[in-house]
């Protein structure tokens, strides 16, 4: 008989592997979603950390800027200063001596060479004071200006430490979550796995029993077909043993002789057979097998090679053993032959099966088998 594929075990079955991995995805999306979540967070912290570092270190720089620029200013006002002292200090000078050209001319020293002299010295020391003085700006505005440029070169190498400390944590993070996003994935597939693999085995556990309930109803079909067979049978017997009688009282025959010529071929009933003996019950019989009207009829050999007990049941080698009518065979010897072919005996079917290559992968792999007939 066919499976019904739509037997609401199967769909019961299907319905219940489905809610189980909707169930289990959910929980595993929730954990990635949420470490998804967490990994964006702490990245984001690690932005606000290093933008406050980059506001701290330009605020720093700017402090300093501030500070080198009004020494700055400051160089310039002493430098104003003493620029305007040296000359204050050189119009003293001229005076003190009576260089003027007033004095020198009331002096009538115009054109001697003493005022020349006078002039040029007094002009020298002031030239001299304002250029040192102007050196001294110099040399300070290019001080200034190193430690400008070292306050900024200083800025920049911390916030680039800063980025690449920034830049480490968040691959530091995006790392963890990845490992921890790939060790749930990986999870996630394996339960799918084993939710698969469990229910492909409940799967075939109903195909198993289904196939079992299907061929229960064929041997139960078939066994009621042979019985309505066998009971058309009997009742054409019994129409033919009448009218051999009513022959017999007519003259036509002798009754026993009728009843021997339509016994010819020797029947047997148990309560799994009604039929003709085994043909291999001429070459022997177990004395214990005798039907309803006691006659022996399991042979002790197959073709006439001798049986003889295996030390096995049909329990030890096979599950779920049933014969022909579904009567359970576990109980049931295994019979050996001296070349070494196995054998159980099924009475709905009035004949020996062969299990010789069943019973021999059961040996080597330890395993029982299911029932294949």
């Amino acid at each position: 008989m066919n499976v019904d594929y739509n037997d609401k075990r199967f769909t019961q079955l299907e319905e219940e592997k489905q809610s189980e991995l909707n169930k289990y995805n959910e929980a595993y999306d929730d954990l990635i979603k949420e470490r998804d979540d967490f990994t964006k967070k702490q990245q984001e912290l690690v932005d606000n950390w290093e933008n406050t570092q980059k506001d701290i270190a330009n605020k720093n720089l700017q402090y300093q800027q501030d500070l080198i620029e009004q020494q700055r200013k400051k160089a310039e006002q002493e430098y104003q200063k003493e620029a305007k002292a040296s000359y204050i200090d050189y119009q003293k000078e001229v005076d003190r001596y009576g260089v003027s050209r007033e004095n020198v001319v009331n002096n009538g020293l115009s054109n001697s060479g003493y005022a020349e002299s006078s002039k040029v010295d007094m002009y020298n020391t002031y030239q001299n004071r304002l250029g040192t003085a102007r050196k001294g700006i110099q040399d300070a505005v290019i001080e200034f200006d190193n430690a400008i440029r070292q306050a900024q070169l200083s800025n920049d190498e911390t916030l680039a430490q800063n980025a690449l400390t920034a830049l480490q944590n968040k691959l530091n993070i995006a790392l963890e979550g990845f490992n921890y996003k790939s060790e749930q994935t990986n999870n996630k597939l394996n339960w799918n796995n084993t939710l698969n693999n469990n229910y492909y085995n409940r799967y075939q556990d109903v195909l198993s029993q289904i196939n079992y309930e299907n061929q229960q109803k064929e041997a139960i079909r078939q066994w009621e077909a042979e019985m309505a067979y066998k009971k058309e049978q009997d009742a054409i017997s019994n129409a033919q043993n009448w009218a051999s009688v009513y022959n017999s009282s007519s003259g036509y025959g002798n009754l026993s002789d009728g009843l021997n010529d339509n016994s010819s071929a020797q029947q047997i009933r148990t309560n799994y057979y009604s039929g003709n003996i085994h043909p291999d019950a001429q070459y022997g019989t177990f004395a214990s097998s005798k039907d309803l009207n006691g006659v022996a009829y399991q042979p002790n050999n197959v073709g006439g090679n001798v049986l003889s007990k295996s030390g096995m049941t049909v329990k030890n080698i096979f599950t779920n053993a049933r014969g022909k009518t579904g009567a359970s065979l576990a109980n049931q010897n295994i019979w050996q032959t001296k070349d070494g072919k196995y054998y159980v005996w099924d009475g709905s079917r009035n004949d020996y099966i062969d299990v010789t290559s069943q019973v021999k992968t059961s040996k080597k792999t330890k395993t029982s088998l299911r029932w294949g007939w």
